[in-house]
This record gives C-alpha cells, structure tokens and sequence, in this order.
C-alpha cells in the first residue's frame, strides 16, 4: 500500500464505478501552494482509461470559473474530464446533472473530496462510493451522522490508484 494512505471505512470496493467525479480546490488543485497537486496529473492518466471523470466544485468569488479553466488548461489535464462544471452555491444540483448527463446511477460513481460535508454527504446518501482526501485544511472536519461515514479515507491523492 502506497504511502500506507488508505484507510477503508465502509465496505469493500465490489461494485463498478462508471465515473468518478473530483473536487477541484485542495483536492486536484493546492490553493496554499497555487499549483496543481503534484500526483495530479498521474493520476489522472491512471483513471482516464477506466473512468469518466468530472469536476465538481463551488467557484469563490475571487476565483472564477474562467480562470480555474485556464489553470487546468495550462497544466495540460483538461482533456481528462468529461465534465467540468462550477457553481457559487449549489454543488448538489450540480452533481445531480453529472448523473443525468454522463447515465450513471449513484452506485456508479466515486466522488472524491476534501471536504465531508459537501459531496461526501451527497454521495453517502445516494448510495456511492466516497473517497475522504483527507488533508490540508478541512482534514478535521470530521463526519458526523449528517454526513455519514466516507467509503474510503486517503491522505495522498495517489492512493486512488490501489483503490480504483
């Protein structure tokens, strides 16, 4: 196990994911550092061949779309995903559209996040997988019985790669 970063919380991963939908800031993207995470882009490359994968995420005023698309562009992972969508408050309408437009059933999708109480909470409660990137600034913001308990906790980004 690489990095000894996987920590499994829920069951097993027995079902076939279709997609697997990331976060972007602190998740891909390190906003201390204003740069991609550096396992980023490997992983990226892993998953693409077997995946779908898409980005969603809340856009801060101070960071806008447009700019988070120029960065993805520049780094040159763009072409990864199949989906790209941002929005200023509304992540669960936004990660509702993703399974409606790339077909896939909540048991189907990973998500992957920083973050318990945004797209850990959707999945957990639409029955998907759950990855907890668990780190940097909200790596104490644990879960609760709202949330429900992520599938899988991680420290690195790269432990996606033993898991998927």
């Amino acid at each position: 196990m690489a990095h000894g970063s996987v920590l499994r919380n829920g069951v097993p991963l027995s079902s076939k994911p279709k997609a697997v939908i990331f976060d972007y800031g602190r998740t891909l993207y390190d906003r201390e550092g204003e740069r991609f995470f550096l396992e980023a882009r490997e992983v990226l490359e892993y998953l693409r061949p077997k995946y779908r994968l898409a980005i969603v995420s809340i856009a801060n005023e101070g960071d806008p779309p447009e700019a988070r698309l120029k960065a993805l562009e520049e780094a040159g992972i763009r072409q990864h995903f199949s989906m790209i969508l941002f929005h200023t408050k509304d992540k669960d309408r936004l990660l509702d559209r993703v399974l409606q437009e790339l077909k896939v059933k909540p048991g189907e999708l990973v998500l992957v996040d920083d973050r318990v109480k945004r797209s850990i909470a959707w999945g957990n409660k639409r029955g998907a997988i759950t990855i907890w990137l668990r780190k940097g600034k909200f790596a104490r913001e644990l879960p609760d019985e709202e949330t429900g308990t992520p599938t899988y906790t991680i420290k690195h980004l790269s432990a996606l790669k033993e898991l998927l």
